[in-house]
Order: structure tokens, then C-alpha cells, then sequence
């Protein structure tokens, strides 16, 4: 068989194929998964058949084989299945696991995929199945002996091969939040035995996913209604301020320094300051007073945090201050209330929701975790290549969090004495997170200690990483390894490609139009007014689903409670952008239904018992969506306030 060109048609078969053909569980195998991985289909189909492994019957009947670990032929064969009862055998491994309504599972090894088959055949059809296996070959053996095209054609089963961590996360990473609820493994003994560096390079990466994973949902459930306040307190600016959309490309091919705060930041800032003018020097918002104190003006300063204790980053700037700001309008507003230079506000889709009126369409960057993933974005959109980064340690180099200098010393200085250094204080905030501690390879594959935090920062950069066409030079001369970036001394970094002068354009920042706050009111007028028919309309439907649970053996009167509902429901459609906003203010509930509805699916519940189960979870939504419609209504009255007070005119 050989590869088309034409890969569109790939998934139908003429009619009468599957007779025909002398091979048909490889037919119809290849023909579904050109439709869901043409890729990996591509790579089986490739396989000449003298490459396939030779099998032999099993006393049931199925077939088995056997390999030598690692290739080799002076290895003892290993039988990937059983020479009497394969089927049985796959049967009794998944007895052995405890299925419940996990909603995915990944598979470790496929063998012939007799163990795959029987648990898909167990779980629900909603259930998430991720298949890890090296071997192609062994695959395209398997698909030549037994029909999956219907488990294919599910797209509920997804294959892994290549011992790669980026590949991983972007399979992974689109399902995170099912694999958040669970995400259970299911181990075939003998595939372990043939391929144990794999397998176990394998677990360690889906145990830093997982982590990677419960970090961003608390992250989102704990930071999604700070984030809608921020950007309401923000609006006015967020209308005035110019966007990134002046910056596109503006650094074309000229190279950016991105300076972070980590620990290695004391062995080369030194270097920075011969830098102006030759690289586009970014600094993440905990260093730019440090920088600006040793004669170093970065020309982009990063801010993103809720907080308002990241205000102090802010406190001690000069007045005329040249650095501009390109920041999140989540970020708390005391940071815009204090920062003297000029102000650039990144695109959101809750601030365009809110004004929408207006039509303001500022692009975006794509969402980072911390400042210093935005400072990699800024970089990216000003099309700056090479890309350097400096005290980006992502671990706790030389047992210090932060380099000396920055505001957190501020914070310690009543408690500093010669019995309590800086370092002691930094130490004690390490030993603090002792319990979410993690050692990765530094840049000399040794071991550093991070966190879980950390590491999931990380984790971002490296998958950013895998997808960017510039060159990326880790020049922090410590700290964690990022994968995808080429590890370089920073004067090196510097005299390899500093060398031109920049083109001139950091002088056409336009300033705030503070003319836009006062046209930013009738919007939110127009949104307050939604947030009350939000709960109005909650309110309403609240009795009818209650009426329906006590009454669901009185189908007719459900019926007619139903239609009521549903007319409510068609009014509240209309009010869907404003909706999208208010569930904003209750993520907690919204991933509550959604595991709710997962887990229904799954569970194939039919009739009232289906109905008792839909009836509880939309209480308990329309309960919380009655709660989170009145926040938003006084988060609305406060911005109107700010407004029409003008306390956020600049």
C-alpha cells in the first residue's frame, strides 16, 4: 500500500473492499484512522509486509507473538500474550483495574490490543482511551489481525509513539480538563518488559501533565472571578489605552532580551546595560526597579497578576519614566495607578464582551501564566528573533528564590539581622513549599530543586517552545533545562547577535484617551441591565425544576413544566455573551456541571432516573447562576461609579 497525496478520501472504501481484500482488519483499520491521524496512518501504511512480525495461534485460536527485549536476538523471547487463552488473559487484566466512571485511562503498551478492546468494550462510549506504544511495527502486526476500525472511528482513542514531551502535552493538553477528573493507567506487563526506558519516561511526563493540569484548574476556579473584577475596575483604561496591534512585527528579525527575576539574574544583569539600543530588552515587572537602579531602561516592562501586592514593583518609579508597560487588564489597577510611563492593554475577551458596543476588536496575546510567559509573547508579536532569556531559572538555583534586589527584600527588612539573612529568608520560603517539591535537570543534567508551580510554568514554556520558528537562547547560566532552547552564556548570546542598531519606533506611543471613559458608561448600563434579566429569568426557572423533581412520576405534568422551561430558556439564548460572563463569576460550578454531565453520559442512565439526575444538576447550576447574576450587577454598579467619578482617568 502506498501513501496518497490526496488524503481527504482516505477514510471511505469503495464498495465491496473489505471482501476483496485479501487483509481486511488492516483495510478498515487504515481507512478509519487516515480520518482521525492521518499521520500515524501514513507511518503504518509505510510499513512494508515483510516488516510485520511474525505470529503464531494460540490454542484458542487468536493469534500471539513473541519479541526479545531491546531487539535483540541473544535476549529471551517475550510473549507479548498467552500461547493458550490471549482473550481471557486481556479479560482477567482488566478485572484487575478499578473502572467505575473514570473518564479516561492510558494504556501502556498495546500488544496485539486485546486488553484495548475489551476495556473499551466495558467503559462507556464517552470514556477516553490514550494508547502509549512505541513499536509501530507491533501496531501495524495488530491492525493486520484484528478489526478496531469501530473504536478508531470513535475518536475516542488516541495513540502515542514518539518518546516526546511536547507531542504528549499537545495531545493531552485539549482534553485537560476531562483528564482533570481522572486519568487512570492501565499497564501491559510484557510491553513494560520490552520497552522499560520508554514506558518509564513515559509515567514521569504524564505525572508532570497531571500536575500541570491541577494547577490550571485552580487556577482557573481560583482566579476566573478576581480576573472579571480586575478588568472591570480596568475598563476605562482598557478603552483608551493604545493596543498591541501597533507593535506587530516591529522588531522584525532584531533580537529581544527577556530579563526575569530568577536567582542566576546576579551573575550577568552586569552585561545588561551595554545592551540599549542593540536588543529589545523586556523585563518582567519584579525587575525593572532593580534594573532601572543600575542604569539599565528596559523597553517593555510585563504585568499581568491580580494581586495587589504586586504593587510595590510599582512604587519607586521616576516620574519620567520612558518603559513601556504592556500588561493584561486583569492586572490589578493599582499597578496602572502608579506606573508614570505609557500604558499598552493586551486584547480580552471579557473586556470586548463588556464594551461591545463600541467595537474596540484589540488583539490578544495568547494566555500565559505569568509575566514572563507574556514577555515571551510580547517578543514573539514584536517578531524579535533571536529570543534570549535571562534569570529565567524556573528553580531554585543556589537555594534562593529571587535574585537580591527585587521588592520582596522590602517586605523582610523589619525582620533582617545578622542572625536572619536574605538568604535565610528566602530558604524558609523553599522549605515552606517543601511538600510540592520536585527535583528536574538543571543545564547540566543535574538535579534542582522547583515546585509545582514552577514546573508548570515550565512546562508551558517548553510546549510554547516546540511550536516557535525563532532561535531561543537560555542565557540565565542556571536554573531548570528548558527543552527547545539552545543553552548559551549571555556575553556570548550578546556578541553573537547584538550587533546592529535597532530601528528607530520606540517614541510613537500615543498616550491614554481619557475621552473614552465617559463612552464606556451606556455599555455597561446595557450589561447591568442583562445581569438583572439573567437572574430574573433564573429565578423563574428555579420552582419549575424543583416542581419537576418532586413530581417525576407525573410525567404529563413535566411535559408541560418542560415546555414552560424551554421558553425561558429560548429568552435567556438571547442573552448568551452576557451569560458567558456571569458563569465567569462561578467557574467552581460550571466544571462541577461539567464533570455532572461527563459522568451521566457515561453512566447510560435512561428514563426518570435520567431525568432525576438532570433535574439536580440544573438546580444546583441555575441555583449558582441566580447568585453569580447579582455579583456581576454590583460589579457593574462599581465600574459605572468609577467612571462616572473619573477615577480612572489618567
Amino acid at each position: 500500500m502506498t501513501a496518497s497525496a490526496d488524503d481527504s478520501s482516505r477514510s471511505v472504501l469503495p464498495a465491496g473492499a473489505l471482501a476483496a481484500s485479501a487483509d481486511p482488519p488492516l483495510v478498515a483499520n487504515l481507512a478509519a484512522l487516515w480520518a482521525v491521524d492521518p499521520l500515524l496512518a501514513e507511518l503504518l501504511e509505510s510499513i512494508d509486509d515483510a516488516d510485520v512480525y511474525p505470529v503464531t495461534p494460540s490454542r484458542a485460536g487468536p493469534p500471539t507473538l513473541s519479541l526479545a527485549a531491546g531487539g535483540s536476538n541473544d535476549a529471551k523471547p517475550i510473549f507479548l500474550h498467552s500461547r493458550f487463552e490471549p482473550i481471557r488473559e486481556a479479560a482477567a487484566l482488566i478485572d484487575s483495574i478499578e473502572i467505575g466512571d473514570t473518564p479516561a485511562f492510558h494504556l501502556l503498551g498495546f500488544g496485539l490490543g486485546y486488553h484495548v478492546q475489551v476495556l473499551a468494550d466495558r467503559v462507556s462510549r464517552q470514556t477516553m482511551l490514550v494508547v502509549f506504544e512505541p513499536d509501530l511495527r507491533l501496531l501495524r502486526t495488530a491492525f493486520a489481525h484484528t478489526d478496531f476500525s469501530r473504536l478508531i472511528s470513535s475518536r475516542r482513542l488516541f495513540f502515542s509513539w514518539k518518546p516526546d514531551k511536547a507531542e504528549l502535552f499537545r495531545l493531552l493538553t485539549p482534553h485537560w480538563a476531562l483528564l482533570s477528573v481522572g486519568f487512570s493507567p492501565v499497564t501491559h506487563g510484557p510491553s513494560l518488559q520490552l520497552h522499560p526506558d520508554y514506558f518509564q519516561q513515559i509515567k514521569i511526563w504524564i505525572g508532570e501533565f497531571a500536575s500541570y493540569t491541577r494547577t490550571t484548574m485552580n487556577t482557573l476556579v481560583l482566579n476566573s472571578n478576581k480576573t472579571a473584577r480586575n478588568v472591570s475596575a480596568n475598563i476605562a483604561r482598557y478603552a483608551g489605552a493604545p493596543s498591541i496591534a501597533r507593535l506587530k512585527n516591529r522588531f522584525a528579525k532584531y533580537p529581544a532580551v527577556i530579563i526575569s527575576a530568577g536567582p542566576s539574574l546576579r551573575k550577568n544583569k552586569h552585561l545588561l546595560k551595554d545592551l540599549a539600543g542593540r536588543a529589545v530588552l523586556i523585563a518582567v515587572q519584579t525587575t525593572l526597579q532593580p534594573l532601572l537602579e543600575i542604569g539599565v531602561r528596559p523597553d517593555f516592562v510585563t504585568s499581568l497578576d491580580y494581586h495587589d501586592i504586586c504593587a510595590r514593583f510599582f512604587e519607586k518609579l521616576p516620574p519620567d519614566l520612558r518603559t513601556e508597560l504592556v500588561a493584561e487588564p486583569k492586572a490589578t489597577r493599582l499597578i496602572f495607578d502608579l506606573n508614570p510611563g505609557p500604558l499598552t492593554l493586551v486584547g480580552n475577551d471579557f473586556a470586548e464582551s463588556l464594551l461591545r458596543e463600541m467595537e474596540l476588536n484589540k488583539p490578544s496575546l495568547p494566555a500565559g501564566a505569568t509575566v514572563a510567559h507574556l514577555a515571551y509573547f510580547l517578543a514573539e508579536h514584536l517578531a524579535c528573533d533571536p529570543i534570549i532569556f535571562v534569570g529565567q531559572d524556573l528553580a531554585f538555583s543556589d537555594g534562593l528564590c529571587y535574585t537580591p534586589g527585587t521588592s520582596y527584600e522590602d517586605v523582610w527588612r523589619p525582620e533582617l539581622s545578622r542572625f536572619c539573612t536574605v538568604e535565610m529568608k528566602q530558604w524558609e520560603q523553599i522549605i515552606r513549599d517543601r511538600y510540592i517539591l520536585r527535583k528536574v535537570p538543571d543545564q547540566q543534567g543535574h538535579g534542582i530543586y522547583t515546585e509545582e508551580r514552577l514546573f508548570t510554568y515550565l512546562q508551558q514554556f517548553e510546549r510554547e517552545f516546540s511550536r516557535s520558528k525563532a532561535i531561543l537562547i537560555d542565557a540565565t547560566e542556571g536554573g531548570a533545562l528548558k527543552r527547545g532552547t539552545k543553552i548559551m552564556k549571555l556575553s556570548a548570546a550578546i556578541e553573537t547577535y547584538c550587533t546592529r542598531p535597532l530601528p528607530e519606533g520606540f517614541g510613537d506611543h500615543p498616550g491614554l484617551d481619557a475621552a473614552m471613559a465617559e463612552k464606556c458608561v451606556p455599555s455597561l448600563h446595557a450589561r447591568r441591565d442583562e445581569g438583572r434579566r439573567i437572574e430574573q429569568l433564573s429565578k423563574e426557572t428555579l420552582p419549575l425544576l424543583n416542581e419537576i423533581r418532586d413530581h417525576l412520576e407525573d410525567q404529563p405534568r413535566v411535559n408541560r413544566v418542560i415546555a414552560r422551561i424551554d421558553a425561558l430558556r429560548a429568552l435567556m439564548d438571547e442573552l448568551g455573551r452576557t451569560y458567558d460572563m456571569v458563569v465567569q463569576l462561578t467557574q467552581k460550578s460550571e466544571l462541577k456541571r461539567f464533570e455532572h454531565d461527563w459522568r451521566l453520559a457515561a453512566s447510560g442512565a435512561s428514563g426518570i432516573d435520567r431525568q432525576r439526575r438532570q433535574v439536580t444538576r440544573d438546580i444546583e447550576n441555575v441555583t449558582a447562576v441566580i447568585e453569580a447574576a447579582a455579583a456581576f450587577q454590583s460589579l457593574m454598579d462599581e465600574s459605572i461609579a468609577g467612571l462616572q467619578e473619573g477615577a480612572c482617568a489618567k
